[in-house]
């Protein structure tokens, strides 16, 4: 029988991408390919990075042949850039030690040109997806690249005094607003632009509106900087999983010049992209305020002309069950023009993420991975004339990347690409975890709006070798046990892809039921809103629905149902505790209560939102909860209004650095629980109700210490209170527990 720590701990040991690239040298028949990878280390609790060469020779042959070069940890690399012609590469590097380093290196052929320290210059780089630059300019002579700017500094071990109104202030001390959840202590980034040459820098940072600076690309003619601007007039409102934030594309010359906002018309405008012959540039706009995740028009501008026009706009519903929901994407692939009008990018498609090719002069839009033939989710890493790069996993796979020969089709305007497994990271030890499983799509419950969708996991149903697999699992019984997992957000969505945390689940002996409700991303923008004023009634009601309908299917053992889920899956778990009959129940970083967690989120725009609340962001209120109505109506929905009907073993996980959903939030459920324990003298299962605290953890608990940790508690709590009470059974499970 297999623990959840020895199940993860043999997942963890397989890589995942995290980029690919086709470099400039390569042939159309001999690709050479760049890729970066992230491995959990368990020993030292960090992701290691990694880099490797991939030469895919085709020589008169359709299905290339593949070589595989040794990997090389790039573990102080915060960020590296190709020139366009290949011939020179830029790293940033930070390297800890009793004070952190920063560097910028140039290399070329394999060897080191130039390196500059620029500690003195500032703290931090930016290398993240929201605001992360590192641009070559075409011409090969300059870089832009973002850094988190140091304070002014002067006398007295640096600190700057101020002397206003008589009263001496120091600057350290004063407040400065952050971009919240995942960016604490990133405040004021700069963008930088250096020449390779002189290794002069200029730093752009007299910007208007005060406003922070992202994602930078240089103009076709390398004489200025298109760049997103993230507003923070009046309130800086946490960014991280939020597309409705106040954001506009605005474009500055090199020296730092005629700053242009490049449009205007739009509240919110991101992710800009130029064509390689820099007459067109595409880019992401969503609606503000509302839902903080929704349906993404797709935009252009006509550079000659400045126009801005709409290619993909907003889809309200799909035309047919199986037809296009719109675009759900937070970013555009940085390499995604395969001709100078089309481009390649990843969505959510119902429960999938599949790739679209989209025409950006007509708005055609074609699925390049129809789920008959890919089943999964695929992720658009790079695309270039003739190929792409993505990755591929199912439920019950991991992770491969995949090479796209591209054929087109002048006759109809359309293309069909020919994909070739380039390499699976393969870890024979892992299989087991893995390939007994089966996985399928569930609709149509009964009842229930026609959106709701479930992927459902089904332990050992592939196990042909071992028929008293379930038997001998960590919970045992004739049928598996079913945990129930919504997702967060609420406007987010799970796709049909490879999940650590499902499959040490499904190897105890779980089945696994993953919620697509009402609201999620991926079916038009009509069903994000079916949700909006219904949290708390509608999401909760279908998780209830597909519970009933699994048990109906006569597969899984009705008596032995439990639930987990994080952030607003932490909210709906807490209100279906409200039925005794759940056998136990794992909250993440938990919503429990709306109105308290208005002053202490990130995200305070999101207490509004969900329950139909108007909120503008441009005008946001002077104080929170002035109006008595607004608080009841947040109170309602809020699961704290019924804790004291909860008598489900519960366990609680939470982030002490968590600044979307403070660990306040999970405290104060576990409190209330607590009292009423003590104060109705409870005892057995109606009295468990148990928390841990993960130091420093932000909310997705996604640090490799606190998923490690966090999954072995899940997991063995889970097995703790379904597990078939068998004296033989209870004491090999005792290896289950960690508490």
């Amino acid at each position: 029988m297999s623990t959840p720590q020895v199940i993860f701990k043999t997942l963890a040991t397989i890589p995942t991408y995290t980029d690919a690239t086709i470099l400039p040298d390569s042939t159309d028949n001999t690709l050479n390919i760049q890729v970066s990878l992230s491995q959990r280390d368990l020993e030292r609790n960090v992701r290691r990075k990694f880099t490797r060469m991939i030469v895919a020779s085709f020589a008169d042959k359709s299905i290339p042949q593949v070589f595989t070069g040794y990997s090389v940890d790039t573990g102080d690399t915060i960020a590296r850039a190709i020139s366009p012609s290949g011939k020179l590469t830029v790293v940033l590097r930070s390297v800890s030690g009793e004070k952190k380093k920063h560097f910028i290196e140039i290399w070329s052929e394999g060897s080191i040109l130039h390196i500059l320290e620029t500690t003195a210059i500032h703290d931090d780089f930016y290398a993240d997806a929201t605001f992360g630059t590192l641009e070559w300019s075409r011409t090969r002579l300059k870089l832009s690249m973002l850094l988190s700017a140091k304070r002014p500094r002067m006398f007295l071990r640096c600190l700057l005094w101020h002397l206003i109104d008589g009263f001496l202030f120091m600057q350290k001390y004063n407040y400065r607003p952050d971009w919240g959840e995942t960016f604490t202590g990133k405040y004021d980034p700069s963008l930088v632009i250096m020449n390779i040459n002189t290794f002069d820098v200029k730093v752009l940072d007299r910007l208007k509106d005060n406003m922070s600076p992202g994602q930078a690309i240089f103009s076709h003619d390398s004489k200025s900087v298109i760049f997103t601007g993230y507003h923070r007039n009046p309130q800086s409102f946490g960014i991280m999983y939020c597309q409705n934030r106040l954001t506009g594309l605005y474009q500055i010359n090199v020296d730092g010049t005629d700053l242009r906002h490049l449009t205007e018309e739009l509240k919110n405008a991101r992710s800009p992209r130029l064509n390689p012959d820099g007459t067109t540039m595409v880019f992401l706009s969503n609606t503000v305020n509302g839902p903080q995740g929704s349906c993404a028009k797709l935009c252009k501008i006509n550079v000659a002309s400045g126009n801005v026009s709409t290619v993909v706009d907003f889809v309200r519903k799909a035309e047919t069950t199986t037809g296009f929901p719109g675009l759900f994407v937070d970013q555009l692939p940085k390499q995604l023009w395969i001709s100078a009008t089309k481009i390649v990018t990843s969505s959510a498609w119902r429960l999938r993420r599949t790739l679209l090719l989209i025409d950006v002069m007509s708005g055609s839009v074609q699925e390049l991975t129809p789920p008959k033939a890919y089943p999964g989710s695929m992720t658009a890493l790079f695309a270039s004339t003739h190929w792409i790069l993505t990755t591929y996993s199912t439920p019950t796979s991991p992770w491969a990347l995949m090479l796209g020969q591209i054929d087109s089709n002048k006759q109809n305007d359309s293309i069909a690409v020919h994909f070739s497994v380039l390499e699976v990271n393969k870890v024979e030890e892992a299989k087991p975890f893995y390939m007994t499983h089966s996985w399928s799509i569930v609709g149509k419950i009964p009842g229930q709006l026609k959106n709701l969708e479930v992927l459902y996991l089904q332990p050992f149903r592939n196990d042909f070798k071992n028929t008293k697999a379930q038997a001998q699992s960590a919970v045992s019984g004739t049928k598996p046990p079913l945990v129930i997992i919504p997702h967060g957000g609420p406007h987010s969505g799970f796709a049909a892809e490879f999940s650590v945390l499902n499959t040490v689940l499904l190897g105890l002996g779980f089945a696994v039921a993953c919620v697509n409700f009402t609201g999620s991303v991926g079916y038009g923008q009509d069903n994000i809103e079916a949700l909006v004023g219904r949290v708390g009634e509608l999401d909760v009601n279908e998780c209830q629905a597909v519970r009933d309908f699994l048990i109906s299917q006569g597969e899984v053992d009705p008596e032995r149902i439990c639930l987990t889920g994080g952030s607003h899956a932490g909210f709906i778990v807490a209100h279906l505790l409200k039925d005794p009959s759940y056998k136990a129940a794992v909250m993440r970083n938990p919503v429990t209560d709306i109105p308290a967690a208005l002053s202490v989120t990130d995200n305070g725009q999101w207490s509004y939102a969900v329950n139909g609340l108007p909120f503008d962001m441009e005008s946001p209120p002077l104080a929170t909860l002035a109006d008595p109505e607004v608080f009841k109506k947040m109170r309602l929905s809020s699961p704290m209004h019924h804790v004291e009907k909860v008598a489900t073993p519960t366990l609680i996980l939470l982030g002490s650095g968590d600044r979307r959903v403070s660990p306040s939030q999970g405290i104060a459920w576990w409190q209330a629980r607590q009292n009423k324990i003590w104060k109705e003298q409870l005892h057995g299962n109606s009295a468990v109700n148990r928390m841990q605290v993960f130091d420093g953890a932000g909310h997705a608990l996604d640090s490799v210490e606190a998923e490690s940790n966090s999954t072995y508690s899940l997991a063995s709590f889970l097995v703790e209170f379904t597990r078939a009470d068998t004296p033989e059974k209870a004491a090999e499970a005792e290896g289950c527990s960690i508490f």
